[in-house]
């Protein structure tokens, strides 16, 4: 029977920074992956790439898969590898637990804001001195575009804004943009809320029934690998 470590305090910072930066690296290789798809799937020059419609729905579907796995990853670390407290009821240990995961998505929205603040620093900096003008001038000519070919879809479809000018027309589209990116966001927050209070508690289970996870064996004898404590369940 393996010794239990206990840590007499409430909370274990420890335990949260791992499952933050766990959280945080696998959130930063989900949006550069899902940023390489959405460059490729779209296009500024009109009748290619596919529609605003459908990217803002892939966009905001892949948002939401990546807070869900990244801070529920988050959660399951933490909650892994924070100590036992077996002077405690089950009911208060998976309290905890959850609680925990909450810190873990707490820390991991700071992290990720101060990384944005930086990298949006570093491209204005950038294009002051004028290294990355070019760039900027780029994105923001592409930007336009849509908001240009979404303005006029909508004045085709809708006879009431026939009688607003081109800018107006283009301020309506980038409000009901920002809407809904706010919504989607806000949505995806919340969600990796959830997924990290639950990964949490799935970790925290595992760590009180020593459970036996195939993922993570990597340890081998002469004689094969290491068999799991008798009474352990096997994931």
């Amino acid at each position: 029977m393996p010794d239990v470590i206990t840590r007499d305090t409430r909370v274990d910072w420890a335990a949260i920074l791992a499952g933050a930066t766990m959280a945080t690296a696998i959130g930063l290789i989900l949006t550069t992956f899902g940023l390489g798809i959405g460059l490729s799937a779209n296009s500024p020059y009109e009748g290619e790439g596919i529609s605003p419609g459908l990217f803002t729905f892939g966009a905001g579907l892949w948002l939401l898969l990546t807070q869900l796995f990244a801070f529920g990853a988050g959660g399951y670390v933490c909650a892994r590898l924070r100590a036992q407290q077996p002077e405690l009821t089950e009911h208060e240990v998976d309290v905890r637990d959850g609680l925990h995961g909450l810190l873990v998505w707490g820390a991991g929205v700071i992290a990720a804001v101060l990384i944005s603040v930086v990298a949006i620093s570093g491209v204005t900096s950038a294009a002051e001195n004028g290294n990355g003008r070019g760039l900027i001038e780029s994105v923001s000519n592409a930007a336009n575009a849509e908001l240009d070919q979404a303005a006029l879809a909508e004045r085709a479809n809708n006879p009431k804004a026939a009688d607003e000018t081109a800018t107006e027309r283009r301020a309506e589209i980038a409000r009901k943009a920002g809407v809904i990116s706010a919504f989607i966001t806000a949505v995806s927050l919340l969600a990796g809320a959830a997924a990290a209070f639950f990964g949490a508690g799935s970790g925290g289970h595992h760590r009180d029934k020593t459970a036996h996870v195939q993922f993570f064996v990597m340890r081998h004898t002469r004689r094969g690998v290491i068999e799991p404590p008798p009474n352990a369940p096997t994931i």
